[in-house]
């Protein structure tokens, strides 16, 4: 049983018990439902207000460097709630209902002197949270490509990754769904969480129309021009790019976040079709 004979060790078996084996039970992961609605929501919202401001501000040079200094304000807190346990605290109280559990690492209480004397350190690690990836992905997308072509990617980011998560997730509940892992492994995988065949189906969609917003199918004064086919085959591999991001792939190893790969993919493949059409 623990020693309660000094305020140290008191101390010290607090930190243990609040603590819980290495995760904060004062910032445990919220409800998954929620928190999938949560997170698809903040995404919309984020990449539909930064459109808007991109009519207001010019997107490029100065667009850019907001969007890059964000993103190097989002690194800096990530590494200081990665070394410090007030910094992570603080974190947690304002966006734990958010992150997922690979953002939200754990820490653990270590005894140091004979219980005399404790510390908290990192369990686990936490990774970068996807609104860095979010952010550098729009802001990288701003500087590679033209105003018309940067805001198709972040819209598509912003409305199809979300939708596609929505739609698998509705269907998954109506049992009428299957995870694209379980279908090619052909094996008892578990048909919850990961891409899924709904999911991929809704992103298509959701991506051509969100193509329309911004490039027209037939000649005008815009920068750029799809035809249908063009929008098909942009939403089949950003669905693709969708379903790999982040995922461990064999004799790939990690793949970056989707939320950085869908809009350079996106970009991409609007101004190459686009030289083609």
């Amino acid at each position: 049983p623990p020693n309660f004979s000094s305020s140290n060790n008191l101390h010290c078996h607090a930190a243990n018990m609040r603590v819980g084996g290495g995760r904060d039970r004062r910032h445990a992961a919220p409800n998954v439902d929620n928190i999938h609605i949560a997170r698809r929501v903040q995404h919309a919202v984020t990449g539909l207000v930064l459109l808007v401001v991109s009519h207001i501000i010019p997107p490029y040079p100065v667009g850019c460097l907001l969007l890059l200094m964000a993103t190097a304000v989002f690194y800096y807190v990530h590494i200081k709630r990665v070394q410090d346990p007030k910094w992570d605290e603080w974190y947690l109280q304002k966006f734990g209902s958010l992150l997922r559990n690979h953002e939200r690492g754990e820490w653990e209480v270590v005894d140091l002197q004979n219980n005399v004397q404790c510390k908290r350190r990192r369990k686990s690690i936490p990774e970068l949270p996807g609104a860095f990836y979010f952010l550098f992905g729009a802001a990288s997308s701003t500087f590679l490509f033209p105003a018309t072509v940067a805001r198709t990617s972040v819209l598509v980011l912003s409305v199809s990754d979300p939708i596609a998560g929505l739609v698998g997730s509705w269907f998954t509940g109506k049992r009428c769904n299957i995870a694209w892992k379980q279908l090619l492994s052909r094996a008892n995988a578990s048909p919850e969480g990961g891409p899924s065949v709904a999911g991929s189906v809704g992103f298509v969609v959701s991506t051509i129309f969100c193509t329309y917003v911004y490039i027209p199918s037939t000649n005008s004064t815009r920068s750029a021009m799809l035809s249908l086919y063009s929008r098909l085959y942009i939403g089949i591999v950003a669905s693709l790019t969708e379903a790999i991001g982040g995922r461990q792939l064999p004799f790939v190893g990690r793949m970056v976040d989707d939320n950085l790969l869908i809009p350079l993919v996106v970009g991409c493949l609007i101004c190459w079709l686009d030289a083609n059409e």
